[in-house]
């Protein structure tokens, strides 16, 4: 698709620091390799996330946008993701205004590309994460129990940073230099024994893992990964349009027979593409402990239970549009806006601990 000037600026800004750092990314890759017993791979890894990688976009399709329509309502109807700037809702940090945080961590990061005074919201990026692993769960599960895998075409016009664009860390690139990040993410393997989420993983079993990726997408048979901090994140320059640029639908089992399930399902019929259900998450709120998100998340897991018991994504779905259509309700734990950052606490909660439903 033709990109706005700003796009090709922000791509040019993240290639050209790549580049920059390359040779030293790929001396440090050949240490990590030949270290590791995996002396040649490079290569064929690099081939291999160029040509079958996709990046996932995560979202609560439950929650409601900036005109009061749920997420996965809006997909439907306008076929289109929007970026938060356009629909008023992050699941990360919610600065998407002029001057706020994440306003200023794109002028950072893309050399000022993006202003309020040369492009729209719509030309903003889009944030998703790489999906090298493939877990069932999705790349960075705490930004949306629901995500849209895109098709491996869209990576030329992505850029990538080693873990979350707002810890500030300088590795980044593009897919045709993406040694600096591939670098960062080998060193924190070896030398950590973690990456995109896994523990005790091993470079061996990275790249095992990342030559499976040409292999058919299956994500109801995957394992969860629960990775709540550590990801390639991808920003996305220029719109994803869901008839052109999506692979699959992976959702939250906990929606099938609900509206927002069914809602889901008119999207995957639509615009062409499987919807698949991951194992899910659930906890029963006896079982919520106090010290992952804090003390207040029991007594806020029982307010929200649903009525078979359990804490799950509709839950806490439900909760929050409760919170936004009804906020006296909840004036006994806050402010709106404290309610929902308690919530995406809870969701954070049910990743790290939930099982999948029986």
């Amino acid at each position: 698709m033709a990109l706005h000037p700003a796009q090709r600026a922000a791509l040019d800004r993240v290639r050209g620091q790549a580049r920059a750092r390359r040779d030293e990314a790929r001396e440090t890759i050949a240490d990590i390799l030949k270290m590791s017993d995996q002396e040649g791979a490079l290569a064929r890894t690099l081939d291999r996330v160029r040509r079958h990688a996709h990046v996932g976009l995560h979202f609560h399709p439950d929650r409601l946008d900036a005109a009061g329509v749920t997420v996965a309502r809006s997909l439907l109807e306008r076929g289109r993701y929007h970026n938060q700037f356009e629909s008023g809702i992050s699941n990360g940090s919610v600065s998407a205004t002029p001057g706020g945080a994440r306003d200023r961590w794109e002028q950072a990061l893309f050399g000022g590309a993006y202003s309020f005074e040369t492009c729209a919201p719509r030309h903003r990026p889009r944030y998703g994460a790489l999906a090298l692993l493939r877990h069932a769960d999705g790349p960075a599960p705490r930004f949306g129990s629901c995500y849209l895998l895109l098709k491996p075409g869209l990576l030329t016009r992505c850029t990538f940073s080693h873990l979350d664009t707002a810890m500030r860390r300088p590795e980044r690139g593009t897919i045709d230099e993406f040694e600096d990040v591939l670098a960062a993410l080998l060193s924190d393997v070896f030398f950590h024994g973690i990456g995109l989420g896994a523990r005790d993983l091993t470079v061996r079993r990275l790249l095992e893992s990342i030559d499976q990726l040409s292999a058919p997408l299956d994500p109801p048979r995957a394992a969860l990964g629960r990775n709540l901090n550590h990801y390639v994140e991808a920003q996305v320059h220029g719109e994803v349009h869901l008839a052109d640029d999506v692979a699959a639908l992976v959702a939250d089992p906990s929606f099938r027979g609900h509206p927002t399930g069914d809602t889901l399902q008119a999207m995957a019929r639509r615009y062409g593409f499987p919807l698949w259900w991951h194992p899910g998450f659930a906890l029963r709120p006896d079982a919520v402990p106090t010290d992952v998100r804090g003390p207040a998340m029991p007594s806020l897991a029982r307010r929200v239970a649903d009525t078979d018991g359990l804490v799950h994504a509709h839950a806490i779905g439900a909760a929050a549009v409760s919170v936004v259509r009804a906020p006296t309700r909840w004036e006994d734990r806050g402010t709106p806006a404290e309610v929902l950052q308690e919530l995406k606490l809870l969701w954070h909660v049910l990743v790290r601990c939930g099982a999948a439903p029986t």
